[in-house]
């Protein structure tokens, strides 16, 4: 939506500064950067890839219009030769990278720019900016899918949003796996399902609860949902909701659902689900709101399903009410919760055909140079076993190469036989244009690759406390390239730091 629109000043002034220093200079021969992540997001043990989409619009629409030459002309730090060259660039380069959904890890670029060094360099704070968040929201919207065990999840954070971030947080939640959205405008916007009931002032404004509940019954017969926790969910939202319910039936209709914003939701949830179930209403919706994440429903889950060992509950009945849950998340969803950030960077890691490198007194900070791409390595049972990030131009890995830890030279690990070696990357932007379907980058699609992908990542990565930490690897070569380029260009004490990489 926003990225179609021309967004060239949507950057920070140091792109624009080096960019006039380099053409000061004439230097503008290819150049090629990686945009990836170090760590992922929540301590968790994977990432959901996002905002592909988006970026390639705003490549696709990038230019300078006249009213942005105009204010940089006021500012008296541009040279009039430099803005006139700005008035005329268009993004022409290349990007390599992975689709929406794809399931990444910390190193593994997500994607890689290749084009002239100003154009690559004018675009880098855009897409951070969209790749960043799209990935943090996407990325906890499946944590908290993942949590739900069967139960769905509708995204509720408009209120909570950091203003128009909602929008395409919206579209990152429901790659993630949502299943719709409060927030109408996103709902048409990126034609999905719109979700809501009423709020507790709906209830206060009538007499009674019961006048208030039959009132929106009247109002949605078809789509009626009610709220119960305005003034006690057990001994008065639901007898009401009940008669409600039978009210509706009576006229062919039926109660789709009712939502609990207050108490005990899990104790509450299964009363709840077993009263109507108990009174020939086994299909109603049960909506749980109020500050949910992956831990608390996460906690929800669990203890519905240790009630099924309670003699005072049918495990079936447990089993159902986890199955008919949908929970309405807000805060802790299109903010990111506990992590506001995706630190996500972008790097240059050649120019003129030449590999570049940034060296780090802290080893992780040091990047991976060159022209690369990634092979993903799948044991013979399908489940993803290692990322393998290799240079462009070497021929790719097999069953026994011996692959080398990004940071760590002491850990390697030899490919093990009967595996599937593919490559991740497919070139999504050439000389400017889109190279596949635009469809393919739907939300739908990416929701799709997701959970395609997802099934395919062992649980111990999926745990929400201490996950597995997944292989991201360097072939020998990029290996051996690092390690030259860090013996070139390391100053005398940061090549200390680095010693146990260097003497391997």
């Amino acid at each position: 939506m926003f990225y179609k629109e021309n967004r060239a000043l949507f950057t920070d002034l140091y792109e624009l500064t080096m960019s006039q220093g380099y053409f000061n200079y004439e230097m503008n021969d290819k150049a090629t950067f990686d945009l990836f992540f170090r760590e992922n997001p929540f301590n968790g043990g994977y990432s959901v890839a996002c905002g592909i989409s988006l970026a390639l619009e705003y490549l696709k629409h990038f230019r300078f219009t006249d009213s942005d030459i105009n204010y940089l002309k006021r500012k008296n730090l541009f040279k009039d030769e430099f803005l006139e060259f700005l008035s005329t660039i268009r993004f022409t380069g290349t990007v390599e990278g992975v689709l929406e959904g794809t399931i990444m890890f910390p190193y593994t670029p997500i994607i890689k720019i290749t084009s002239s060094l100003i154009e690559a360099q004018l675009v880098e704070t855009a897409l951070l900016n969209i790749i960043n968040y799209s990935t943090l929201i996407a990325t906890k919207a499946a944590r908290i899918t993942h949590s739900a065990k069967g139960g769905k999840i509708v995204e509720f954070g408009l209120r909570r949003a950091q203003g128009d971030s909602a929008y395409i947080g919206v579209r990152a939640a429901l790659v993630g796996g949502c299943v719709g959205t409060s927030f109408v405008k996103a709902g048409e916007i990126w034609d999905c399902q719109i979700a809501g009931t009423q709020a507790h002032s709906w209830v206060q404004a009538f007499p009674s609860e019961y006048d208030s509940f039959k009132a929106y019954a009247n109002s949605f017969p078809k789509n009626c949902i009610l709220l119960l926790d305005t003034y006690n969910v057990l001994k008065s939202g639901l007898p009401n909701a009940i008669q409600i319910a039978k009210y509706l039936r009576a006229q062919g209709k039926e109660l789709q659902g009712v939502r609990i914003d207050s108490g005990d939701l899990a104790y509450l949830a299964l009363e709840v689900y077993r009263t109507f179930s108990k009174e020939g209403f086994p299909n109603i919706s049960i909506i749980l709101s109020n500050e949910l994440d992956e831990y608390t429903i996460n906690s929800i889950v669990q203890h519905i399903k240790e009630q099924g060992n309670n003699n005072e509950y049918d495990k079936n009945i447990c089993n159902e009410t986890i199955n008919h849950l949908i929970y309405g998340v807000g805060t802790r969803l299109i903010t990111g919760g506990e992590q506001g950030a995706l630190g996500g960077v972008y790097k240059l890691v050649a120019f003129n055909g030449i590999p570049r490198i940034k060296v780090s007194e802290n080893p992780q900070k040091t990047i991976n140079p060159g022209d690369k791409t990634v092979w993903r390595v799948s044991d013979s049972k399908g489940k993803f076993l290692a990322d393998v990030i290799g240079l462009s131009h070497e021929n790719p890995i097999e069953a026994g190469d011996t692959i080398f830890h990004p940071i760590d030279p002491l850990k390697k690990f030899v490919i093990p036989p009967n595996v599937t070696i593919e490559p991740l990357y497919q070139k999504i932007m050439e000389n400017g244009r889109i190279t596949l379907k635009e469809t393919i980058f739907s939300w739908k699609k990416g929701q799709k690759n997701f959970i395609s992908q997802f099934r395919k990542l062992d649980p111990t990565f999926k745990r929400l406390l201490n996950p597995h930490i997944y292989k991201v690897s360097l072939s020998k070569k990029l290996f051996q390239l690092k390690m030259n380029l860090i013996k070139k260009y390391s100053p005398d004490d940061i090549k200390e730091n680095h010693q146990n990489l260097i003497s391997n």
